[in-house]
């Protein structure tokens, strides 16, 4: 049992995560569990090999059909083949800002095969005025989805990625002033539309470069200030989304991650 330990993990995880997920009270909790899945996924391929690891995570995907129906069951697994998809960029050497793309362009496809096969998320339809832009959420969640995967692997699977010096350089800033200038045409509305969504949309390049600039700095701080970020990201989750993201789009200007100060 000792020499699967991280299967065994992988299985408890993918049905605790399934239960609570297909259970409207408990989906949050499911939600965040599933965050973890391709962490587990990647460390038991890297440590126990892929024939194990596949074998529970089809098993497990299976439990979850039984016990909360197959849109459950997609959900997961869905958050399962980041896993595998980590597994061979990782060992092809992409480590830097590919990585965060890779990951972020899969949850897009995604989203926007659920999209099309089943609607749009229950969320949105409640909302309709928020309907026409959900494209460009679609790509900011997807890159917020890849930057918390990544974290999870650098933190449980112990890997070294160049996290710290990600910058997509001019090209999102032009492309958000654009959408910027675009979304403010009126008079031709379909125009406006897109627009806005490449607006929404370029603040997911912002977000994952924030995210590279606040770990760097971070990075030079002690433990205690550390564990004071910490706590009021947690406290106050949208605030933290909104500095990190400002901080990727005035990188392009200021170069954060050049700034002096902090431990040597």
């Amino acid at each position: 049992m000792n020499r699967y330990k991280v299967t065994f993990v992988i299985l408890i995880l993918i049905c605790v995560a399934g239960f609570t997920l297909g259970r409207e009270s408990l989906a949050p909790f499911g939600w965040g569990l599933s965050l973890f899945i391709p962490a587990a996924i990647y460390t038991g391929i890297k440590n126990e090999g892929i024939v194990p690891v596949s074998f529970v995570s089809v098993a497990g995907i299976a439990a979850v059909f039984l016990l909360s129906g197959w849109e459950t069951a997609l959900s997961i697994a869905e958050m399962a083949l980041p896993g595998y998809l980590l597994t061979g960029a990782i060992k092809k050497g992409i480590k830097d800002g590919r990585l965060a793309l890779l990951l972020t362009l899969y949850f897009y496809l995604v989203s926007i095969a659920e999209d099309f096969l089943f609607g749009p998320p229950k969320d949105f339809t409640a909302i309709q005025t928020i309907l026409p832009f959900r494209w460009g959420i679609y790509f900011f969640s997807s890159a917020f989805f890849a930057v918390i995967v990544i974290g999870t692997v650098a933190v449980i699977g112990k890997e070294k990625i160049n996290f710290k010096n990600i910058n997509f350089g001019a090209i999102p800033v032009v492309i958000f002033i654009l959408g910027g200038i675009l979304s403010l045409i009126k008079w031709l509305p379909e125009l406006q539309i897109i627009g806005a969504n490449l607006t929404i949309a370029t603040v997911g390049f912002f977000l994952i470069q924030g995210f590279a600039v606040t770990v760097s700095l971070i990075d030079r701080l002690g433990t205690f200030s550390r564990l004071v970020i910490f706590f009021v990201a947690i406290i106050f989750p949208l605030i933290a989304l909104l500095i990190v993201s400002l901080m990727g789009l005035f990188d392009f200007w200021f170069d954060f991650r050049k700034l002096k100060g902090g431990r040597t």
